[in-house]
Formats: C-alpha cells, sequence, structure tokens
C-alpha cells in the first residue's frame, strides 16, 4: 500500500513539471514560419503605346488619358487569342489587360492578355 502511495505522490509532482518543461520547449521554439501569401495583382487596362522589347517594358494609355510605362517580368505570360505570344508580338494600338505585382513598389507585371477585336475573331 506504501508503494502505491508513494508512487502517486511521485507521479502527481513528476506531471505538472514534464508539462513546465514542455511549455519551455515550446517558447524557446522559433515560431513556424507562416505559409507566403500570393502577391495581390493589380489591373491595369489601356490601348499599347509603346513596347521596348530590349528593356522589358511596355507604354499603356488608360481610359483616363494616363500613360504608364510598365515592367515586365521576365516570367510573365504573355497572351493573345489564347496562344502564348512574345512582348515583340505586341504592338501599338493592340488593347491589353495587364495584371501586375506592386509589392515591391512598383508595378511588376506578370500577365498580359492582348484583346483581340471582335469582327477579327468571328472571322478567324
Amino acid at each position: 500500500m506504501r508503494r502505491v502511495i508513494a508512487c502517486s505522490v511521485a507521479l502527481s509532482l513528476i506531471i505538472p513539471l514534464v508539462s513546465l518543461w514542455a511549455q519551455e520547449q515550446k517558447a524557446g521554439q522559433a515560431p513556424a514560419p507562416k505559409a507566403t501569401a500570393r502577391p495581390a495583382l493589380k489591373t491595369h487596362s489601356g490601348e499599347v503605346v509603346s513596347v521596348d522589347t530590349a528593356k522589358n517594358q511596355i507604354v499603356i494609355k488608360q481610359r483616363t488619358g494616363k500613360e504608364m510605362t510598365l515592367e515586365v517580368a521576365p516570367d510573365a505570360r504573355i497572351t493573345k487569342a489564347r496562344q502564348t505570344i512574345t512582348l515583340g508580338e505586341v504592338k501599338p494600338g493592340d488593347r491589353v489587360t495587364t495584371r501586375c505585382d506592386e509589392s515591391g513598389g512598383k508595378c511588376l507585371l506578370k500577365s498580359i492578355r492582348v484583346q483581340v477585336a471582335r469582327a477579327a475573331a468571328r472571322t478567324s
């Protein structure tokens, strides 16, 4: 009977100590890194004014009349009629919708979608 009481007392003292030790160990660890959120992409639409393939830049004129010079990311997805094209195939006068990542303080284009005129889309 004495052994049972001694073991019970020992366990009642050890269990709280183990839980305190576990909390201290957990507090000493660096917090788990959070999953990186996808950058918020901003959309711009307008007419292409110029394209500079050497600098990977495109200038678009929005409906408000404001011209924007935008840098194209090396991995940007550029499409026309659901087909992948190159930046060199984007021409002045084309209507485009762009999506850019502004997390770095400037607008870095991640995608450019060249809009196809409706009449041209019906005949092709």
